[in-house]
């Protein structure tokens, strides 16, 4: 019998329900599926698939099309339905080229799927969850015109007849007027898998004149007398009854199981290969939320779960893990999540506590070993505890399911903080399950000891029990500093399982001082004045400050030097007004890096950087001091950086939050938080060829520059680091192309740029950083081997290979159509097609492609194409840019499905998409898109030819256009065009 619940939350069901899936497909996206067990047996079929960059896409919207490859692949089996052909097109607009037309010729034939009156069927058209459960049951034998799926009520008997078998079940918020997901339909074709087929004893037809009579007997369930009885109803001797999957896929096993955690799961195999083992839903579940119970209590107390003692008495209790059986006694912890599982006659026969603790990632390593490759591994992830001190290895995937980092998603990078179930609730030890703890920043208004923490408003508990928090929660949990920012992380129920320090620091009166020097002044009796070279560390801006002139402070005795010479200092500092006071931290951060105490100035910075360095993107970094001791920082977005190079005259500063590279040569400070000390603040790096990368190069394409604020433009750049793009926000407008230096980056993440103008007249395999802009090639010979060779304007190139190089096409789409070659430049092959369109001979006027180019290590690793010359003999009118989209026409809708026609000259080529968005106004929350479709033809047709696309459903009334996207074969768009807006009405279809 089902118990109260407490509380029940779909997303720990989600996560305790995969366990074990080792021999289930891999999907780049199988963070973002939600019916897991459902995706991967569907799959494992070869019922639904994936794409071929990996990804699943389970909430991609399902077309009647691929439904019905669905339902063909089901009663086929994928093998024979692949050959399924049309000979004649089964709807108007279902050609026999079409890439369902053999699916759909089938079903329609089987009396499974029908079209619309007016003699189309609209395969890209989207499918409601109705019109998919009503395929469904057409498939498992259920007669349409018997049962009532026809007529103005069809949905009321198909959701009536398809929630009573189960086809719903596991979607608690299934509405059956929505367009499908091709998870949801993986999840109803599983659940259609386990339902039991039905049949009719005798069905006749009798017309007379007008009147149509059927006459059947009753419905009854199909037998299965066969050795499939039993392979997927559980029953161990059968229960003489077919059930989908029996009839259609007899090599597929649903079995009794207990996965690692010690919850009664289905193991399913197929095959006689395993595709996963998943967790039953539980008879109750209950969240724990006080710190003084033990299991037991959770189940018999009338307050929780409720079951009598005697329900109870025989009961299993396990504490993560399927070898860790407990007694009814064990203390539990609030946030622990308590899972009882009833027998056949309703008394509790297991009882599952799943204990999540925080972990973070510390390095993810693709250098893994031919053994570990051999055994399916492709990534080694070290997790740490927070600060670092305990740390055990894991694989990605790995034939030893007990080494890996199960709940494993390729989001998960170094730095990523997880809420991990260890075997025995022992760090170190085998993962049971893991997902991405939520991380929540700001300051702490209130807290209770051990208890609670309020963080900007909002009260979290501590997971504990009644001795505390030990064990159960990384980082302080008492003793908060309401001046400070802290990260607190949480579990799926919003239970804090970690914390760490400060967010970032405020050190806005700290100065790193260089050195102390004095000068002369003529106009004070030519006394001496002295002053402190210091840089801020709230911007690493340089400034002198001048010194008392009996009585410096900390700085006094630096005030020695004859005739005021430069006396190094290399300390932190504060000032009152002139006086200044070596900065300790103040009780509130530890300084690494600085030996006060040293006797010569030389060895007072006596830490480095390890021989690795520092990257950008690192997230941690290891030191090591003049004694050979070594310490590991934690940095994140949040951590600031400065660069000091230099002292006296020739000082040079650099500030970033965020990243920042320096080498080993020089010294490192880092200033960490008291309370969490391995986590860096602050880094300050001397004399270290400190700088914000080869990333601080960047190249800006284009010309378009969006306001976003006062002082405050976006555009798009080229990181010369790493050839990838994104949009940056800077603090003046920039109009032109070209390549710029970071100078600074401030804390809101604001970007200084300066032109970047380190060019030569000669290129060979010793040039590095090195940058030519406006480069115009005239001939197709300076191009030889994938390298530019001999002299081109003016600039002598040594067969500087430019195979490696990222080809970018910084053309205007108005340029590239009045272009001589207006296809988009972005690999070699068309560069060398568009030297040859700019030198044909037919042409008016010759002309030159002008390229802008970076050369790092001797090669050229970035080219943008920023002109395409060249003059054609027809007034100007030149090369293939006879694609023009214009406008749309005939946008309607009819019966709630939207169609459109496009208009405008020119052919589109053979297999450029064109898709087609709808889109609803929303007044509030701004324009929201309702559907996409994808169109393509594997001929060119005119533009105007192009009709009737879209079929996108709408599910209400309002404002509606679209948007209309041709790309070529690469991707990039080639046109655009968006709709004005209609309003169209939703009416209820019969």
């Amino acid at each position: 019998m089902k118990k109260f619940l407490s509380l029940v939350l779909a997303l720990v069901m989600t996560m305790s329900l995969v366990t074990v899936s080792a021999g289930a497909k891999d999907f780049t996206d199988d963070s973002e599926i939600t019916y897991k067990e459902a995706v991967d047996v569907i799959s494992a079929l070869g019922v639904v698939d994936g794409y071929s960059d990996g990804d699943f896409r389970p909430d991609d919207v399902l077309t009647r099309g691929a439904a019905a490859k669905i339902i063909c692949n089901l009663i086929l089996g994928p093998t024979t339905a692949s050959a399924l052909s049309a000979g004649t097109a089964p709807f108007k607009d279902v050609p026999v080229t079409n890439t369902f037309a053999g699916y759909i010729t089938y079903c329609s034939q089987q009396g499974i799927i029908s079209g619309y009156a007016d003699g189309t069927f609209r395969p890209t058209g989207t499918l409601s969850g109705n019109a998919f459960m009503k395929m469904l049951l057409g498939a498992l034998g259920y007669d349409s015109s018997i049962e009532g799926y026809t007529g103005a009520n069809w949905q009321v008997s198909v959701i009536k007849q398809a929630s009573g078998i189960g086809l719903d079940d596991g979607n608690d918020e299934f509405v059956g007027s929505q367009a499908v997901t091709r998870q949801e339909a993986a999840l109803y074709a599983f659940n259609m898998l386990q339902a039991t087929m039905v049949e009719y004893d005798q069905q006749n037809t009798i017309v007379v004149g007008d009147i149509t009579i059927n006459t059947t007997s009753t419905r009854k369930d199909v037998e299965n007398n066969t050795n499939t009885d039993g392979n997927i109803d559980g029953e161990r001797n059968g229960d003489g009854l077919m059930q989908f999957g029996e009839k259609y896929f007899k090599d597929l096993e649903k079995k009794d199981a207990t996965d690692v955690f010690g919850h009664p799961s289905s193991k399913w195999v197929y095959d006689g290969d395993d595709v996963g083992t998943y967790a039953n839903e539980a008879d109750a579940t209950y969240v724990v939320e006080d710190d003084d119970m033990d299991v037991g209590q959770v189940v018999t107390s009338s307050s929780y779960m409720n079951y009598s003692s005697s329900e109870a008495k025989d009961a299993k209790y396990f504490l993560n893990g399927d070898d860790n059986e407990v007694k009814s006694s064990e203390l539990v912890a609030v946030g622990d999540i308590v899972e009882a599982y009833e027998n056949d006659n309703g008394d509790v026969e297991t009882v599952v506590v799943s204990r999540y603790t925080v972990a973070k990632i510390d390095k993810v390593d693709t250098d893994v070993s031919t053994a570990e490759s051999r055994n399916g591994a492709s990534e080694v992830l070290t997790l740490t505890d927070l600060d670092g001190d305990n740390s055990n290895d894991y694989y990605d995937k790995y034939d030893d399911a007990e080494k890996t980092l199960r709940g494993y998603a390729s989001s998960y990078d170094e730095g990523t903080v997880l809420a991990v179930a260890f075997r025995d609730g022992k760090f170190g030890d085998e993962v049971l399950a893991s997902y991405e703890a939520e991380a929540v920043t700001g300051e702490v208004t209130a807290f209770r000891e051990d208890e609670t923490v309020t963080m900007d408003g909002t009260k979290y508990e501590f997971a504990r029990s009644k001795d505390g928090t030990d064990g159960f929660v990384d980082g302080i949990t008492s003793n908060f500093d309401f001046d400070k920012e802290y990260t607190i992380y949480l579990t799926a129920d919003g239970y804090v399982i970690g914390v760490e320090g400060a967010a970032g620091a405020d050190l806005s009166d700290v100065y790193y001082v260089a050195g102390v020097y004095g000068e002369e002044s003529r106009y004070n009796n030519e006394q001496m004045t002295w002053y402190a070279q210091a840089v801020s560390l709230e911007d690493g801006s340089v400034s002198d400050i001048e010194l008392d002139k009996t009585n410096a402070g900390a700085l006094e005795n630096f005030k020695n030097k004859p005739n005021g010479g430069y006396e190094e200092v290399r300390g932190l500092y504060t000032f009152d007004d002139d006086v200044a006071t070596e900065w300790d931290g103040d009780d509130d951060y530890v300084i690494y890096g600085i030996n006060s105490t040293a006797a010569n100035i030389q060895d007072k910075l006596n830490t480095a950087l390890s021989a690795d360095g520092l990257a950008m993107d690192d997230t941690r970094f290891s030191t090591v001091d003049t004694l050979n001791n070594t310490d590991r920082f934690y940095v994140d977005e949040n951590t600031q950086y400065l660069g000091v190079e230099d002292y006296a005259d020739d000082i040079d500063t650099v500030y970033a939050a965020g990243g920042m590279k320096a080498d080993n040569s020089g010294h490192v400070i880092v200033i960490a938080d008291q309370d969490e000390d391995r986590d860096a603040l602050y880094v300050i790096l001397v004399d270290s060829s400190a700088s914000v990368g080869s990333a601080d190069i960047l190249y800006a394409a284009g010309s378009s520059t969006d306001k976003v604020g006062t002082d405050k433009y976006v555009r798009e750049f080229w990181s010369m680091e790493d050839n990838t793009s994104e949009d940056i926000t800077i603090d003046e407008k920039l109009s032109a192309h070209g390549f710029y230096e970071v100078d600074s980056i401030d804390e809101d993440g604001v970007y200084t740029l300066k032109d970047y103008d380190k060019t030569a007249h000669s290129i060979d395999e010793d040039s590095d950083g090195i940058v030519v802009e406006d480069l115009a090639l005239d001939n197709t010979d300076q191009i030889y081997r994938n390298a530019l060779s001999g002299t081109i304007d003016n600039v002598e190139f040594d067969d500087v290979s430019i195979a490696n190089a990222t080809i970018i096409d910084g053309r205007s789409r108005a340029d590239r159509n009045d272009s001589v070659y207006d296809r988009e430049i972005n690999s070699i092959s068309r560069l060398e097609a568009a030297l040859d369109a700019v030198r044909d001979e037919d042409l008016k006027d010759q002309g030159t492609v002008e390229i802008d180019l970076y050369v790092k290590d001797g090669e050229i690793t970035f080219i943008c194409v920023t002109d395409v010359g060249g003059v054609a003999k027809d007034d100007g009118e030149q090369g293939s840019s006879e694609l023009d989209l214009t406008g749309v026409e005939n946008f309607v809708c009819n019966s709630n499905t939207v169609t459109v026609d496009l208009v405008g000259t020119g052919k589109i080529p053979a297999n450029y998409p064109v898709t087609v968005t709808l889109m609803k106004a929303n007044s509030t929350e701004g324009d929201a898109e309702v559907g996409s479709k994808e169109h393509v033809n594997q001929t060119a047709y005119e533009v105007n030819d192009w009709n009737n696309l879209g079929q996108i459903a709408i599910q209400e009334s309002g404002n509606y256009h679209v948007i209309i996207t041709i790309e070529n074969e690469d991707g990039r768009v080639v046109d655009e065009f968006t709709s004005n807006t209609v309003r169209f009405v939703y009416t209820v279809q019969p």
